[in-house]
């Protein structure tokens, strides 16, 4: 799909978005680990821990990744900086990969991946957590598997970034460019979402996508705009959040009981 060098069949999460498979997932920012276990009987694909807007700390971190994990759902972190020894811990708990905000450039990218990746040489090893089994596998082959496992959602959202794009698509480290619409509309001083300036932009990230045999994703707010978006190139999508289900429910029945009691 869109240029992407498909696998077999796909398996794992990062298998299944550098296919260009279409997958979608929530943002969670409640930093409940019953949240975690409850939204893994979705069906959604996956799940962002946001540790960039939401008070995770890394016991939150840890109990949210150990929920996703006994509920079999991949759980992604998205990180508050570019800081190693925190993209470090977050797969060392066994995150299935990082979303990494501001990523501006290809040198931003090598940093990235340098932390996340043990063959680059320059991540801290430790098999004693729970990614490593607590110690209970072969070190290189939890090396390996590790590596293979690990997604890197480069976010594209700064002016800086959209002069870089080519530089950033072509790297392989890179397994999904994530669109972070809200601060790429700030950065290009577009004046709401409905501004053509950001639709531009998008559309350009998701050619760089195809260009390069990058996946492209998107946060939207709701699946109403999936269709065009999977239609233009992208096919990652994380569709709202935890805070936001329960908020859209919640006021549906306010407004039911409204309705009723009108009468």
């Amino acid at each position: 799909m869109n240029g992407l060098i498909a696998t077999a069949v796909p398996h794992i999460l990062r298998d299944r978005i550098r296919a260009g498979a279409p997958v979608v997932g929530s943002f969670v920012k409640t930093t409940s680990a019953q949240t975690v276990d409850l939204l893994g009987r979705s069906g959604l694909d996956f799940l962002v821990l946001d540790a960039e807007h939401a008070p995770f700390d890394v016991g939150a971190l840890d109990n949210a990744l150990m929920a996703a994990r006994g509920a079999a759902l991949p759980a992604l972190v998205r990180v508050p900086d570019h800081r190693p020894s925190f993209i470090n811990a977050c797969l060392d708990m066994g995150a299935d990969g990082v979303m990494v905000p501001h990523t501006r450039c290809a040198a931003d990218v090598q940093a990235i991946a340098d932390a996340m990746k043990y063959d680059r040489g320059h991540r801290g090893f430790s098999p004693s957590g729970r990614a490593g089994n607590y110690g209970q596998v072969d070190h290189a082959a939890y090396r390996a598997q590790a590596d293979a496992r690990s997604c890197f959602l480069a976010q594209i959202e700064d002016a800086e970034a959209m002069e870089r794009l080519d530089d950033i698509a072509a790297d392989d480290a890179v397994d999904c460019l994530f669109i972070g619409p809200a601060d790429l509309g700030l950065s290009l001083g577009c004046n709401g979402p409905k501004d053509p300036r950001l639709a531009d932009a998008i559309r350009a990230i998701a050619d760089a996508g195809r260009r390069h045999g990058r996946a492209v994703g998107l946060f939207v707010p709701n699946s109403d705009t999936i269709p065009d978006m999977i239609a233009m190139g992208i096919s990652l999508f994380v569709c709202g959040s935890d805070q936001s289900m329960l908020l859209s429910t919640a006021r549906r029945v306010a407004d039911d009981m409204a309705r009723i009691v009108a009468r």
